[in-house]
């Protein structure tokens, strides 16, 4: 085995990280911005959706923008980001605006929505080794303007249109590749029944105000192999890169987004769009989409809202689940990046009601965390965990499962406090402490409640709250959450009645009589883990030879060091806990080797445990390997009478050097021998 190491040069940029004493008061607002229209009404409202740490330390950012004509400017702090979109409705259109920050706020290129608009909470954002990324959207066309074309500019100027003219409006979902300059490379289009038929769905009732939604998109993740994988609901038949994916238990559906019918799907496809396969759950439940993609090493985990029949099988990739209510069920599964389920867990609501909304799903060494904002009860082991709160309220909740079976092990629920409606977590990292740190919203602010966003830190082995403070205060809505170890970044909406809204260990301050989307960033006192170093650059080994790839994680000390390892191409490169191997392959028949041929490359990956953002990867070519030849040829196996077959090649009985030999692969003392 070949063991490569160099010397280790860690720094720890931050020393109060470390430093377990200080408590979450210490936590410092670095900057705050907001996206805004230059007309500042209440109807022309700005909505985030996804944020995401890019390759290079910066931010990508997805959200909507109001407008009501193209005259209209959408802001981002003092700069101009975006166009208005022209609207004929009676409220406002949200147009799709994706924005690449630097790690201090300031915008580096933009991708905005020229016509057309895009429906609320349902656009993601993945970003992609090379520096890019891929969005997710569910488009339609703006009021009004049905025959009119739906238009991305990208960062470089260019127009990509979505041509489609339609009757009535309804959505499609979008897949759009970015590269790092903000150029747009290619589109995807999962189209839908623009308007369905009567004979197959007999309750269909369309109108102006009730979108025929056949696709929502809910979930994206792109894997270390730059494979997309798409989640969501389907209610109609979905075609992408002419593959069509027909839907179940849609018998009832009348065309409206929010009637409880569909099934859930994933669909996968290559770094270049191309459709490569697809799953869909099977049985009659009421209704099922998934609402969380999480790569891991060389494992998908799926989340997934399921409103069941009674005593009736949910199914997926082979198991199979059944609830015993028609109650709210979460399902939880583990899947290979080839889309084949190594396990499934549901589990079921014990209070008949609301679900979960606006949940999030984060995955931290054994644990996998679900989070969001619900009027829930589950059951865990011989306790019940239930909130029943007097008002139309849902509470905060925080699950842990076992990332190894998807069994519930303990669970959080906040009361209310003094934000007395909608609340909830939606996001957690884990703290180079070993302890959990999760956020809280107010999911629907005004000035009779109040509202805040508050970071609390958890103690992961009981579940239980050791610290908090408040990041915001004012009318303040949280939508996503990252961290690069360092700093905290927070997707936030603010404004409401002009309330203003402040922010921690800062004089910054908002308010406008709109909602507006902001991005604010913090200097926690206790971060992440920030970084992967490896003790290896990019590797060549011959086929069965192995090496072992040094790691370490920044900063030095943290209480979780594990790393994920993970092949892009485990046919030609196996890794186990950073031992890798050539995979031994042989020749087809016929084919002859020379030395230096590259027999193919992987690219090999290690992702931190506890914070999954983090990751160093190095590539490897397996190649036929330069030994020079042995004096001796021995324990040789005869094919048939005295000549031997050897990868492809003859070697006749009695060979004892390899003077004479052609260049090739031959088998001596049971080892593999080069000769050139």
């Amino acid at each position: 085995m070949k063991k490569i190491t160099t010397l280790l040069a860690l720094a720890l940029t931050s020393a109060t990280m470390m430093v377990s004493a200080q408590t979450l008061g210490d936590t410092q607002t670095l900057w705050a911005k907001f996206v805004t229209n230059s007309e500042g009404t209440q109807a022309l409202t700005t909505q985030g959706n996804q944020m995401v740490l890019s390759p290079d330390g910066g931010l990508l950012v997805l959200g909507q923008a109001g407008s009501t004509s193209s005259g209209q400017s959408i802001m981002f702090g003092n700069d101009v980001v975006a166009a208005g979109i022209d609207y004929s409705g009676n409220g406002a259109n949200q147009g799709l605006l994706l924005m690449k920050l630097t790690a201090g706020g300031d915008v580096q290129w933009t991708v905005a929505q020229r016509g057309g608009e895009a429906a609320v909470n349902e656009n993601w954002v993945a970003t992609t080794a090379d520096g890019g990324a891929v969005m997710l959207a569910n488009v339609r066309h703006t009021e009004g303007h049905l025959s009119d074309p739906i238009v991305l500019t990208d960062a470089l100027g260019a127009d990509h249109e979505l041509s489609w003219t339609v009757s009535e409006r309804s959505c499609r979902g979008l897949v759009v590749k970015v590269n790092a300059e903000g150029g747009i490379e290619w589109m995807r289009e999962l189209t839908v029944n623009a308007t369905a038929d009567t004979d197959t769905y007999p309750e269909w009732s369309q109108s102006s105000r009730n979108i025929g939604q056949g696709v929502k998109t809910y979930a994206l993740e792109v894997d270390n192999s730059g494979n997309i994988y798409l989640g969501g609901l389907m209610c109609a038949a979905v075609t992408i890169d002419g593959t069509t994916i027909e839907p179940h238990n849609v018998a009832t559906w009348n065309g409206s987004a929010q009637t409880t019918v569909g099934n859930l799907f994933v669909i996968k496809l290559d770094s270049e769009g191309n459709y490569m396969k697809h799953m869909v759950s099977g049985g009659a439940a009421t209704q099922e989409s998934v609402r969380n993609l999480k790569v891991v090493g060389n494992k998908l985990y799926m989340s997934a809202w399921v409103a069941g029949l009674a005593n009736t099988e949910f199914t997926l990739g082979g198991h199979g689940a059944t609830p015993a209510t028609t109650n709210a069920s979460w399902a939880l599964a583990e899947l290979d990046t080839d889309l084949n389920v190594n396990w499934l867990k549901l589990h079921e609501s014990t209070v008949s009601g609301s679900a979960w909304q606006m949940p999030t799903m984060t995955i931290h060494g054994n644990h996998i965390y679900l989070m969001g904002s619900a009027k829930y009860g589950l059951q865990i082991g011989d306790n019940t965990i239930t909130n029943q709160p007097t008002n139309k309220a849902r509470q905060s909740w925080l699950v842990q499962f076992s990332a190894a079976t998807g069994e519930a092990e303990q669970a959080s629920v906040l009361p209310t406090g003094k934000m007395q409606m909608q609340h909830g977590f939606f996001g957690a990292y884990e703290g180079t402490d070993g302890c959990l740190y999760a956020i809280e919203r107010g999911l629907t602010p005004s000035t009779s409640f109040g509202s805040e966003l508050i970071l609390y830190k958890y103690d992961q082995q009981s579940l239980t709250v050791a610290d908090q403070v408040e990041l915001a205060t004012g009318s303040c809505d949280g939508q996503s959450l990252v961290t690069d170890g360092t700093r905290l970044y927070v997707m936030n909406r603010f404004g409401n009645k002009n309330e203003s809204c402040t922010f921690v260990g800062s004089e910054i301050t908002h308010s406008n009589a709109a909602f507006n989307w902001g991005q604010s960033a913090y200097q926690v006192p206790v971060g992440a883990v920030q970084g992967i170093t490896l003790d290896s650059d990019n590797l060549a080994l011959a086929p069965g030879e192995q090496a072992t790839i040094g790691a370490s994680v920044l900063p030095e000390g943290a209480a979780n060091a594990d790393l994920l390892w993970s092949s892009s191409n485990e046919s030609v490169v196996a890794v186990d806990g950073g031992v890798i191997t050539a995979v031994d392959s042989h020749a087809p028949q016929g084919v002859r080797r020379a030395p230096g041929d590259v027999l193919g490359t992987a690219t090999i990956t290690a992702t931190s445990a506890s914070n999954p953002n983090v990751k160093q990867s190095i590539t490897v070519t397996v190649q036929e390997g330069t030994v020079t030849g042995v004096t001796k040829l021995s324990a040789i196996q005869p094919a048939r009478g005295n000549v031997y077959t050897i990868d492809g090649r003859l070697l006749r009985q009695g060979t004892t050097s390899v003077a004479g030999l052609p260049a090739g692969i031959y088998i001596a003392g049971g080892k593999k021998v080069v000769v050139r």
